[in-house]
């Protein structure tokens, strides 16, 4: 069993992923970014550009997905309970950022330009998200990041239910769901991706999480030909039309695979601080952009719109967040993993499902 804190490469990927979302968003709302632009403007356009990385989140879902929700005896009975687990793991401390972020953007209106907070918020626009419907019903979202939740929601009720079609009708083995995989990522690569309005449904995002699966599947079973296979998909895919996104779920799929059938994986890195970031990475993407409208608020009221103050206010912001982020998961993460623990379905005694394996090492969380 995996300590919480042990060395891992899965949770230096996740801290990674944190850490260039949280610069991105703080490079790229306003209004400390606009102060600070004097002295980082180079620097902060760089971030605001080109640091994504929610494909190196999804890819890591994918392969840990594949330890828990590949590896469970799924009938179609417990679709509903696999649900309210989900929404206690996902939708709890997603429904606390919600709340608590209702009297920052009050305390921030008039301070915060109003494309960083949106317009006031409308009752159907609170329930809308809390259902995660927001992006499909075409609501504002309520903090950068929140489509992320709902999006990798919609990716483990689909995994779920391949589950559910592989254990049911697939005969043995993991053809069926290899089959669903496929074809969903084939269309996904070549048409669904392509366009932008697909973005709040989880096929938009299903090859990289299906390469993640596969990554596991290939280092469980110690053979790489499906997932060099898949790699060939996305090369075709990217020549097809270049999508950078694409490009960066396929390096760190492959990084993730060398590290893991290596051995690397499990000695490095030997960072408890990296290691404990990687475990609050989650809350850490949650927080961070209610922490940086907070201070952005605070700076304006005080007056502190000097570059040198606002590249102190990204600092304050920074390191608040890793603080916020700390005692959230302790406090609200973690008990809401713990409560969607009961509803788990019970494990497989032998096989391997759709990508798992009975040598399931366990993550520090689940996303």
């Amino acid at each position: 069993m995996t300590s919480p804190l042990q060395p891992s490469f899965i949770q230096a990927l996740r801290a990674f992923a944190a850490l260039t979302i949280l610069w991105h968003h703080f490079a790229l709302y306003a209004p400390l970014s606009e102060w600070a632009a004097p002295l980082l403007g180079d620097l902060l356009s760089w971030l605001a550009k080109y640091a994504r990385a929610t494909q190196v989140f999804f890819v890591v879902s994918g392969f840990v997905a594949a330890q828990t929700i590949g590896n469970r005896v799924w009938r179609f009975n417990q679709l509903g309970r696999f649900v309210i687990q989900r929404y206690c793991r996902l939708g709890l401390p997603y429904l606390a950022i919600v709340l608590a972020i209702l009297p920052i953007y009050e305390l921030a209106r008039g301070w915060v330009p109003d494309e960083v907070l949106g317009q006031p918020v409308t009752l159907a626009q609170f329930l809308a998200h809390l259902f995660f419907l927001q992006d499909i019903l075409g609501y504002e979202a309520l903090s950068a990041g929140l489509w992320f939740v709902c999006i990798n929601f919609q990716l483990g009720f689909g995994y779920a239910f391949g589950m559910v079609l592989q254990q049911r009708f697939g005969k043995g083995g993991d053809g069926l769901f290899t089959l669903l995989g496929w074809g969903s990522s084939i269309y996904s690569l070549f048409h669904f991706n392509l366009d932008p309005s697909g973005e709040s449904w989880a096929l938009y995002f299903f090859p990289y999480f299906f390469l993640g699966i596969l990554v596991h599947k290939a280092v469980m079973r110690r053979a790489g030909r499906e997932l060099l296979a898949f790699q060939g998909l996305m090369l075709l895919a990217v020549l097809y039309e270049w999508r950078w996104r694409v490009v960066i779920a396929m390096v760190f799929g492959m990084v993730l695979f060398v590290a893991e059938r290596s051995g690397l994986g499990q000695r490095w890195p030997r960072s408890r601080w990296i290691a404990a970031l990687g475990k609050i990475s989650f809350s850490l993407f949650l927080v961070h952009f209610p922490v940086l409208v907070l201070v952005g608020a605070l700076w304006a009221r005080l007056g502190w719109t000097a570059p040198e103050m606002a590249v102190a206010g990204l600092l304050v912001a920074f390191l608040t967040s890793l603080a916020c982020a700390a005692a959230f998961h302790r406090w609200v993460e973690t008990p809401a993993a713990t409560l969607s623990r009961r509803f788990r379905a019970p494990r497989l005694e032998g096989g391997s499902g759709g990508g798992g394996s009975s040598g399931e090492r366990r993550m520090a969380f689940e996303h």
